[in-house]
């Protein structure tokens, strides 16, 4: 009797550890859940600040395990009959489910453990080709990958990044004049980041090392930053409600191939 509670009680503390939202992280293991967010920023020169991209919106990525759920959101613009003054406001348009193991894709129509099915699809990568691409997100050296070579390290807030670098030279047709462009990749190579995301997947397979920031640079003109920005690493009841649904219909209703 007592090795039956005991296998009980065991069972029930697997349960409530697994991705639950009091679930503390191991600081050397990456977490099986949590939120995240790809964030695109423009360095401003006047106010030294990163600032976000006009009508972007950081979109929401949830994660549990091998399954992940994006956001991908609507820009609605609106216009002063009077001042003819235009104005602009995002709205959740649709949250895809996708199963990576099975590569299905599940559009629902909202984040909610009865949300409507609009769609389903299948793709021979994740690759969703919308707003983000979580797992191999097309950078700007992907056209030219002979041309990355390493760079010196960087520290950033306590995180040591292992760095790659490109030049390239493109003629601006409208100013006649030879441009520089720096890309500027960023690894995580301590293992917390979630395998499961990286800005450049082939850089990634290639090093062992998810990219989770890169950059690109015209000196005295523009800085443009992709990055990877943590927001938890546990799940709320709700989105754990969210993705035991979901996985459930994508078990029963699997995409054909």
């Amino acid at each position: 009797m007592w090795n039956r509670w005991f296998y009980l009680f065991i069972c029930v503390l697997t349960f409530l550890l697994s991705c639950s939202t009091s679930k503390k992280i191991n600081k050397n293991v990456p977490p099986a859940c949590g939120k995240l967010s790809f964030i695109m920023r423009g360095y401003d020169n006047e106010t030294g600040n990163m600032d976000t991209i006009k009508y972007q919106k950081d979109p929401i990525i949830w994660y549990k395990d091998s399954l992940i759920i994006e956001e991908t959101f609507l820009v609605q613009f609106y216009m002063n009959d009077t001042t003819y003054e235009t104005t602009w406001a995002h709205f959740p348009w649709e949250f895809t489910f996708i199963d990576l193991p099975n590569r299905g894709f599940y559009v629902f129509s909202s984040f909610s453990d009865t949300a409507t099915l609009i769609r389903k699809y299948t793709q021979p990568d994740s690759i969703k080709g919308s707003i983000v691409n979580f797992w191999g997100d097309m950078s700007p050296w992907d056209a030219n990958r002979s041309a990355l070579k390493p760079a010196n390290d960087s520290i950033i807030a306590g995180v040591n990044y292992k760095r790659f670098k490109e030049i390239d030279y493109r003629r601006d047709t409208i100013k006649n004049k030879l441009v520089t462009r720096y890309f500027i990749s960023y690894l995580d190579c301590n293992g917390k980041v979630p395998p499961l995301f990286s800005q450049t997947k082939w850089l990634s397979d290639r090093v062992g090392c998810p990219v989770k920031r890169w950059d690109m640079i015209v000196p005295n003109e523009f800085h443009l930053v992709n990055d990877i920005l943590y927001l938890a690493d546990t799940l709320t009841a709700k989105e754990q409600k969210v993705f035991k649904a979901w996985a459930k219909y994508a078990k029963e209703h699997p995409v054909e191939k």
